[in-house]
């Protein structure tokens, strides 16, 4: 079943229109990150220091609920333009189940795969959780959950927050599942973005059982997902051999959060290539709530996720021009 989509999704328009929201998207990062450089560089000129200082504000205050309307404004337009510059769809294999579990107050843990060098499927379920004409209001507190690091650099956090966006921690986490609320995230994360190779799909899980602990300790349900076209938008080249190890290079990502890496799409800019994405959502995985589970009783429930990723691939290959490409899980 597909997502709704209403105008969006039509597929590949390259609008002046488009292509500057999703530099507004993108390219935040950039912007903050220059206006940082120079007022740090005009220093003691007036205008450095106020700008100096309204991005050091920027970092601090809190970004809290409710948001502006004129935020939300700008992530609807952004998240419109997405589904319609790539574009991106979002296709559910069991949507009322999904849909009855959450007004049920049974959370969903929707783990979508794989990371990409951006992970732009985000967009996707923005879309259906926030702009869906029939969305109940309980889907509508899905939060996404991504890198802390994101949420160091002015501007950027504000936006990706209005995107429905949050810091991943274990005590947000447990406390959006708790509260009956799912939760939106990449298991493979960081590390996965460090294993990454053109040749093939690589997805992390084999050592990522705390998300799926997590959805037992709170008897959440897993939910699969997987994107076809996420790895396509970007070329990219990883720090590492021969310049450093590979576990230097997996230090210093632990140590800032982020894969130390340089990528472009189009123009050899941030703006990615236009490659169809489409997210397949799997059928929830049901879990047994257990306070304290054993190290057997994770490792097999990760197994059957892991199981419902590659099922996802190999079923929905084919149609999204993946029919050649090997899947890889580590």
């Amino acid at each position: 079943m597909k997502g709704s989509k209403g105008k969006r999704g039509r597929g590949g328009i390259d609008s002046m229109w488009n292509i500057l929201l999703i530099t507004t998207w993108l390219c935040t990062a950039h912007i903050a990150l220059a206006l940082l450089a120079a007022s740090l560089y005009f220093l003691p000129h007036p205008l450095a220091v106020g700008t100096l200082a309204s991005l050091i504000a920027l970092v601090l205050l809190p970004v809290r609920r409710p948001f502006p309307r004129w935020g939300i404004a700008i992530a609807r337009a952004i998240t419109y333009a997405a589904m319609d510059y790539f574009p991106m769809s979002l296709e559910w294999e069991d949507q009322p189940s999904f849909v009855e579990a959450s007004v049920k107050g049974v959370p969903s843990i929707i783990g979508c795969e794989p990371h990409g060098v951006l992970p732009l499927s985000i967009i996707s379920f923005a879309d259906y959780c926030y702009y869906g004409p029939e969305t109940p209001s309980i889907v509508k507190e899905t939060r996404a959950l991504a890198t802390s690091t994101i949420f160091y650099i002015p501007l950027l956090r504000q936006l990706w927050s209005w995107l429905g966006i949050d810091p991943i921690s274990r005590a947000h986490m447990r406390a959006q599942l708790e509260r009956g609320r799912s939760v939106l995230m990449i298991p493979g994360g960081v590390a996965e973005c460090l294993r990454m190779t053109p040749k093939c799909e690589t997805v992390y899980l084999r050592k990522r059982f705390g998300f799926v602990k997590m959805a037992i300790q709170t008897g959440a349900q897993l939910v699969p997902a997987y994107s076809f076209g996420q790895t396509r938008t970007y070329s990219y080249w990883k720090l590492g051999p021969p310049l450093c190890s590979d576990a230097t290079t997996a230090r210093l990502a632990k140590i800032i959060g982020l894969a130390p890496m340089t990528f472009w799409g189009r123009w050899g800019s941030p703006m990615p290539r236009q490659e169809k994405i489409h997210t397949v959502v799997g059928k929830a995985i049901p879990v047994e709530k257990r306070a304290d589970p054993t190290n057997e009783d994770v490792a097999a429930k990760l197994e059957e996720f892991i199981g419902a990723v590659k099922d996802l691939f190999e079923r929905h290959r084919g149609e999204n021009g993946y029919g050649d490409v090997e899947l890889v899980v580590l």
